[in-house]
């Protein structure tokens, strides 16, 4: 049996989601090693949208609180569903990075594996 990957068709796109609970803010606190490097995204010409599951305002609330509104080009919910004609393998075109691999400081795991 062959185990060939998929060719990705599209580059990943310049767009760093962020989430908001757990993530951006962990029990109600700024998750300051994850402003600087959404910071550092950004000015490498990274494009930043906050989401959250609790719908728009709180990704309002969490970048006024977080103080990022400079950076920050979208707020909005999470999608509740996606239509989409690759199905749940959308997500080929995205590197999905967990909070916990980022730490603010430019030689982080994040920083080493280099997203592009």
């Amino acid at each position: 049996m062959s185990s060939i990957k998929p060719i990705k068709k599209y580059p990943v796109p310049n767009v760093v989601y962020v989430d908001v609970d757990g993530t951006l803010l962990i029990n109600n606190r700024v998750n300051h090693p994850l402003v600087a490097w959404v910071r550092d995204q950004h000015s490498e010409g990274k494009q930043i949208v906050v989401w959250s599951a609790r719908g728009v305002g709180a990704a309002i609330m969490a970048v006024d609180v977080c103080g990022i509104r400079d950076i920050v080009s979208h707020t909005l919910s999470k999608p509740g569903y996606v239509v989409d004609d690759l199905g749940k393998r959308f997500t080929q075109y995205m590197e999905i990075i967990h909070v916990n691999e980022i730490d603010g400081r430019k030689n982080s795991i994040i920083h080493k594996r280099k997203i592009r």
